[in-house]
Formats: structure tokens, sequence, C-alpha cells
């Protein structure tokens, strides 16, 4: 797994980024709030990239609570289908919970378990 420090090659992401709370997508907001409430969870945004000089080809979205030890997330991108920039659909993950205690474990964490869970999909 590469990230955007580590080559060219794809695919690679910018270092996490802090952002609020409420900066978050709704889903990941929601499933933290029934599983505890976010008291402790700062998020984090990450844009990842197949190629270099190409345009983002997604994001993550993290809720770590570093105390924890756990995160929750997802992985956001454009739909590729769509006819034009007016009617473009944002395509989300479910929200998934795993175990990290730093913002970039967090983001291996969870880029590793999408593409293992890939073929399920």
């Amino acid at each position: 797994m590469l990230r955007a420090d580590q080559g060219d090659q794809g695919p690679f992401w910018t270092r996490p980024i802090p952002v609020g709370q409420a900066e978050l997508c709704p889903s990941v907001l929601d499933e933290i709030d029934s599983n505890g409430g976010r008291t402790g969870f700062r998020g984090y945004v990450l844009q990842i990239f197949d190629a270099p000089g190409a345009r983002p080809s997604g994001i993550l979205e993290i809720a770590l609570n570093r105390k924890q030890r756990r995160a929750c997330g997802v992985y956001e991108c454009e739909a590729s289908d769509t006819a034009s920039w007016t009617d473009h659909a944002v395509l989300t993950t479910d929200p998934v919970w795993f175990a990290a205690s730093t913002p970039q474990e967090a983001a291996n964490v969870l880029f590793q378990t999408l593409v293992d869970r890939a073929p399920d999909l």
C-alpha cells in the first residue's frame, strides 16, 4: 500500500487532514452517534489518487477516537458514468469500524479493509 510520500505508483493518498466533526459525512456521524456518541472522536479526510497528476479518485473520511483506539470510516467517490457535472452523484461505502490509534494507521487499515471487502461489494 503506497502513500503520497512513497513513490509515484498509485494508489496513494494525502496525509490525514483534520476536519471538524460537522464536516464528516452523515453516515459516519450517524454510525458513531449510535455506538456511544461523538465524544473523543476527531475527523480526518484524505484524497486518494490512482496516478500522479490525476484528479482524486476518491476520499477517505475517518472519525478516530485515539483513547479508545477505534475508528469509523467510509470511502466516497463520484459516479463515473454521469453525463455531466450538473447531475453528478457521489457514491459512499457503508461505514466500517476498525482498530487504529493514529490517523495514518486509520487510513491504512480502512483502505486495506475496503480492498479486502471489494469482492463482496
